[in-house]
């Protein structure tokens, strides 16, 4: 008996935006302004302070609501910023008296990230700042921090289906523009499939048991492409959730739409079988290729706890997985599987995805 199945992995190609010229960029969060020159005092990851200077010429990309011409003419604190250096390199003496190495930047200045102050409160009105960050297309990661700069929690907020490719797979791209609004609707609509108030109680919790230890936490969502064929669309969401320590548990749920209005294809109406036999028949495939449990008691409990939601299709086959708690005699989440070419007579035929490209 296997307690989980081996599935093939999607290797997800997902949208990011990068610097040409062959030079490492250099980053850091602004943590002092000098007027003359004109400079930002930057603190980079390893806890190095350094200057970057802001010439006459030099661009300053914005984010979001700060604009960058307006961040040049008053720039301050609470933003993350990323240049390229050139090969000149000076230094300059901070307030403080410390001498740093100042860079020119070659042509522009991106901000990365800003900070929101008292963006986030816990329900023992703890206040939290929240750092924003931009990662592309329409997708954000947030840090959620104490006052005094501990990282509590990790959010790489929901991602679209426009942001995400898988492989030898049809995606987004490949849907009319009419079934695109539709599916970007319907995503936007269904937003987060997790608490995100309650996932910063529990890493609170965590924090305060064994503040020595601690490390944040991580939450993250994303929806890409997970097999196609000449009439519908399927889409697989994975939300990454934090279990402790530095355990995780992945859920992942799939929807169908049809590739040229966009509408949604309800679950249920996928399957060939009665909703009522979907569990049993899933789960018999799955013991037959070696993927599920032999033991009667705990294949009673499966089809006793089995939702729809926990089938994940693709093109290559079906993944069922039962979240940990859902199952009362399995202390971890437990995975089962069925290959595609038995989903012949489990869905409809026009519901099987084809196999993956070559």
């Amino acid at each position: 008996m296997k307690k989980a199945a081996i599935f093939p992995l999607f290797l997800l190609l997902c949208l990011s935006l990068t610097a040409c010229g062959g030079k490492d960029s250099i980053s850091g969060e602004v943590v002092a302004v000098r007027q003359d020159p004109a400079a930002l005092i930057l603190e980079t990851s390893d806890d190095r302070r350094i200057a970057v200077l802001v010439e006459e010429d030099t661009y300053i990309f914005g984010m979001d609501e700060i604009d960058g011409e307006s961040y040049k003419a008053a720039p301050h604190t609470g933003v993350s910023v990323r240049f390229f250096p050139t090969g000149r390199r000076t230094s300059l003496t901070a307030a403080d008296g410390e001498k740093l190495k100042a860079y020119h930047p070659d042509r522009y200045i991106s901000i990365d990230a800003y900070l929101v102050e008292n963006d986030a409160a816990l329900s023992d009105g703890t206040v939290l700042d929240v750092w924003k960050s931009h990662l592309w297309g329409t997708r954000y990661q947030l840090h959620y921090q104490l006052q005094d700069g501990t990282d509590l929690l990790r959010e790489d907020a929901p991602s679209g289906p426009e942001n995400c490719y898988a492989g030898n797979l049809e995606s987004f791209d490949d849907l009319s523009e009419t079934a695109k609004a539709a599916v970007r609707q319907y995503y936007e609509e269904q937003g987060a499939l997790y608490d995100l108030q309650a996932e910063l109680e529990k890493a609170w919790a965590a924090y305060q048991a064994d503040p020595e230890t601690f490390s944040a936490q991580w939450v993250r969502q994303d929806t890409s492409p997970a097999g196609s064929n000449a009439r519908i669309m399927y889409f697989s969401t994975t939300v990454i959730l934090p279990l402790g320590g530095n355990i995780v548990e992945n859920r992942s749920t799939c929807a169908a739409f049809d590739r040229e209005t966009g509408a949604y294809i309800p679950l249920a109406d996928l399957f060939a079988c009665p909703e009522a036999d979907i569990a049993g028949t899933l789960l018999t495939l799955a013991a037959e290729n070696g993927s599920g449990p032999d033991d009667p008691a705990l294949i009673r409990e499966m089809q006793a706890a089995f939702r729809l939601e926990y089938a994940d299709i693709s093109a290559y086959g079906m993944r069922i997985t039962f979240p940990q708690g859902s199952l009362p005699s399995q202390e971890h989440a437990y995975v089962v599987s069925v290959d595609l070419e038995d989903l012949s007579g489990v869905l409809h035929p026009w519901a099987i995805p084809d196999a993956p490209n070559a």
